[in-house]
């Protein structure tokens, strides 16, 4: 294990001590970045595939993960709920980790053990000894990738190397750990296709610890992976994955002496076939790096519990998976690309020839007669001559006439008014004009709509709806002063006409003393009742009828 570590810590000083000279750009090429995700792990990837590819400097992620997958020893059903992180160096490495905070086992053998095929041990959880442990605390993995070679240093992969520990935080008394730790080192190389699709491959030992009853065996593990397309928000995903063992079973150091809970014995021997899962998801991420997504794996060498004749409606979750990621990422170094062209100097300009137009503008270029608009000449000169203005029309007036901005009162006499302005330059009188058509309308009749003021079944006290609605009636009344109108009581069809008449005679009177309350004067208001003569909507159905508890104000004089 020390021989390990001294080779991967010879790998990261070399790799950082020459990270400098490797990240001198290329002369004539501009740096780029594409989106990436990150794996199980934390490091940046695919999901279950490292990519050769590292956080730039000082940049880092988050991600949480529900993993799942399913082993054939005991058709155990393996759940993590995984945090993780990782750490920018120079662009040439990150070092990361994953915290799984819980970590689920479901065993559905009965009795738990039973012969070395499917009643045996697993080889990373080889306590497992009931048909289900609980949330637990599990195992936590640091480690740290180098990258070799990148794309955004234009080589044509990207080559890294990465190293792990599993520190035993889950144990074997909460059946979620071996209590020993272990190490990993895997090479991984990965390329970007044509900016569409990332392809990603990795291979590596892991050596385990052995605990006190077990023998582990280590293994090769190895993987797969594309995705695409990956410059989009929404990206595909399938992985190839697996592992083989050094060793064909998991054995046990003498006499047996793990117990499960029914009093069954684990066996002296237990078989360890390879792993091999497919894996297919999807994943969206934003812009700036947030991703969600989902995935289904397939388990090739778990076992059909029907070829066991085991009775159990889960066969579907013998073979398949469940995965889950949420996360942030931000954009890794992407392929550098040539420098856009200088720009053409431009020919030399032809000497300057004295030019002078004028533009004019109106604002509004509607207006009511005796109006006003605003009106703009803008002069374009080509020598910088101090420019004087005079506006002419056939009717209306200018405020003033000489300047280059001016007000215009509009005539009495609705039409179409063609207003000319003209710029002369007073040192050779080279002149320009421009005109401007101002539309000028009569006045409109003003028009006025106040909105039905409602009450409650046999009430006329105004609520809050009523009084909002009697304060803009308030508003409009105050802008004009010489608006008159008449307050209508109205009534649904319960009670009596007599009773109907009275109460929307009540209902209209306070109304109208709001209305004077806010400083509108009696001589401009009048009042009447309809009671239930005049319903404005049915009264044969509750919903409708509510609508004919109201008062309406209609406008009676407008000057």
């Amino acid at each position: 294990m020390l021989r390990r570590f001294g080779i991967l810590a010879f790998v990261s000083a070399l790799v950082l001590v020459t990270g400098d000279a490797w990240a001198q750009s290329q002369p004539g090429m501009q740096d780029t970045e594409r989106s990436a995700t990150t794996t199980i792990y934390g490091d940046t990837g695919l999901w279950f595939v490292p990519a050769g590819e590292v956080l730039k400097d000082k940049d880092w992620s988050v991600s949480g993960y529900y993993i799942n997958w399913d082993v054939k020893q005991g058709f155990m059903d393996i759940s993590h709920f995984a945090g993780n992180f990782a750490y920018g160096i120079k662009g040439r490495a990150e070092i990361f980790g994953s915290v799984r905070v819980v970590t689920r086992i479901d065993r559905d053998t009965r009795p738990i053990f039973g012969d070395s095929e499917i009643g045996g041990v697993d080889n990373e959880y080889p306590y497992v000894r009931q048909g289900w442990i609980g949330n637990q605390f599990g195992d936590t993995f640091l480690g740290a990738k180098f990258n070799l070679m990148s794309e955004s240093r234009m080589n044509p992969v990207a080559l890294a190397v990465r190293g792990m520990v599993k520190l035993p935080t889950g144990s074997k008394d909460n059946q979620s750990g071996t209590g020993k730790m272990d190490t990993a080192l895997d090479v991984i190389l990965s390329k970007e296709v044509n900016s569409k699709t990332e392809v990603s491959a990795t291979g590596g030992m892991v050596f385990r610890g052995d605990p006190d009853d077990f023998d582990l065996s280590n293994s090769f593990r190895y993987g797969v992976g594309v995705q695409f397309p990956t410059r989009s928000s929404l990206k595909f995903l399938a992985e190839f994955s697996g592992e083989s063992f050094t060793s064909d079973s998991v054995t046990a150091k003498g006499a047996t002496s793990l117990v499960a809970d029914d009093g069954s014995r684990a066996p002296a021997i237990s078989n360890l076939p390879s792993v091999a899962t497919i894996m297919f998801g999807a994943t969206w991420q934003s812009q700036k790096g947030f991703f969600a997504g989902g995935g289904l794996g397939w388990s090739a060498t778990a076992e059909d519990r029907g070829d066991f004749k085991i009775d159990s409606g889960d066969n579907f979750g013998t073979k398949f998976g469940f995965q889950v990621r949420i996360g942030y990422h931000p954009p890794i170094a992407g392929r550098p690309v040539p420098l856009p062209p200088p720009p053409t100097p431009a020919p030399a300009p032809p000497p300057p020839q004295h030019t002078l137009t004028v533009d004019a503008q109106c604002n509004p270029c509607v207006v009511e007669v005796g109006a006003v608009a605003n009106v703009t000449a803008t002069a374009m000169d080509s020598i910088g001559c101090a420019i004087t203005y005079r506006w002419t029309a056939p009717g209306g007036t200018f405020a003033s006439a000489g300047q280059a901005n001016t007000a215009w009162t509009a005539p009495n006499t609705p039409g179409t008014v063609v207003l000319t302005v003209t710029g002369t330059c007073p040192n050779d009188n080279m002149s320009g004009s421009d005109t401007v058509s101002i539309q000028v309308n009569a006045r409109p009749v003003q028009t006025f709509t106040f909105e039905d003021v409602f009450f409650d079944f046999d009430r006329y006290s105004l609520t809050d709806a009523a009084q909002r609605i009697l304060a803009q009636a308030v508003t409009t009344l105050r802008a004009n002063p010489t608006l008159r109108i008449r307050i209508e009581g109205h009534t649904c069809s319960i009670g009596t006409a007599e009773y109907n008449l009275a109460l929307g005679d009540r209902r209209a009177r306070s109304v109208m003393q709001y209305l004077q309350s806010n400083g509108i004067g009696a001589d401009r208001l009048t009042s009447v009742s309809f009671g239930e003569e005049n319903p404005k909507f049915d009264n044969s159905r509750e919903e409708t009828r509510r609508m004919n508890r109201r008062a309406a104000m209609t406008v009676q004089l407008v000057n």
